[in-house]
């Protein structure tokens, strides 16, 4: 992967972005925990292109102060403890890796750089959850026992104006407790992700089945019932037909606009959209819906 400089970033930050701080670098291996938590047509896109990506530095701000966070844990002096370790084991004849934070007296965490609206909304906890049971079993693989799974969230967006008046707010950094899955659990997800991968892998880029909604990190359409000239909906509703009862029942005939699903994933957390067809076809829809409004105003 080729990492630019558009925004002219300073050379000290660019040279750290640039430089290998990925542990995994050059082992033997089928696939990462993190490669693994991918959807399958990502997984296969990457691997196929991956040196025809091309990100920005501005970009991987934050994956630099991640990557700089593990050093501080890796510094840290803790008793009964394990930090920054890769570990391998087989399943199904495939080697799996996987570099976890920390594991102390039995649990297993990861510290993550995130914003708020992900801890209040529980948006990354599937994934979370995945990830850290992965590593869990891969220790437990190796003879450690794990009693708990855990992310410290450190949260780039958090404010002090609205922790002292919002008592639900969260604290700078907050721990989040996730599920610990049974080893015969764990296994089962590796076994469906490792068939996903091989049951698409010898298909051409454009017959690989798209991704869910869900991994595609897609909330279903919304229904809005507007007043002309407003900014503010009167009301939101999920169902279209609740939304246009709501709208007959208002004298000045209120419209309905309905708010589509963004794939929020495909447009803003894939580095390989530009090899996918799903993702091809999204971008020729937003500028045919482009043309329609220009034409509609007048354009």
């Amino acid at each position: 992967m080729k990492i630019s400089n558009k925004l002219q970033l300073p050379e000290p930050i660019v040279k750290a972005i640039q430089a290998n701080w990925y542990a995994g670098g050059g082992e033997q291996r089928f696939a990462s925990v993190t490669e693994l938590l991918k959807p399958a047509k990502q997984f296969l896109l990457t691997r196929r292109h991956n040196r025809e990506l091309e990100r920005d530095a501005s970009d991987m701000i934050w994956t630099l102060m991640g990557s700089a966070m593990h050093r501080v844990v890796e510094a840290a002096q803790m008793d009964n403890s394990l930090r920054e370790e890769r570990l391998a084991a087989d399943f199904a004849g495939e080697r799996i890796t996987g570099g976890f934070d920390l594991y102390h007296d039995g649990v297993v965490s990861d510290f993550k750089f995130t914003n708020v609206w992900n801890h209040i909304h529980g948006s990354r906890v599937r994934d979370w959850t995945a990830q850290l049971n992965l590593y869990a079993w891969l220790l437990e693989k190796h003879g450690f026992k794990v009693k708990g799974v855990e992310v410290i969230c450190i949260f780039r967006d958090w404010s002090k104006a609205k922790s002292s008046v919002d008592p639900f707010y969260p604290k700078p950094v907050e721990r989040v407790v996730l599920e610990l899955w049974t080893p015969k659990r764990t296994e089962a997800f590796l076994a469906a992700r490792l068939s996903q991968i091989k049951m698409h892998e010898s298909l051409p880029d454009d017959m690989i089945p798209p991704c869910s909604p869900e991994e595609r990190w897609e909330a279903p359409a919304k229904y809005a019932v507007m007043k002309p000239g407003a900014k503010r909906a009167l009301r939101v509703f999920d169902n279209k037909g609740e939304a246009e009862n709501y709208a007959g029942e208002h004298a000045d005939k209120p419209e309905v606009i309905t708010r589509e699903a963004r794939p929020i994933r495909c447009w803003d957390y894939c580095e390989v959209n530009r090899f996918c067809h799903f993702y091809r076809e999204l971008m020729a829809g937003e500028g045919e819906h482009e043309q329609e409004e220009q034409a509609a105003v007048g354009y």
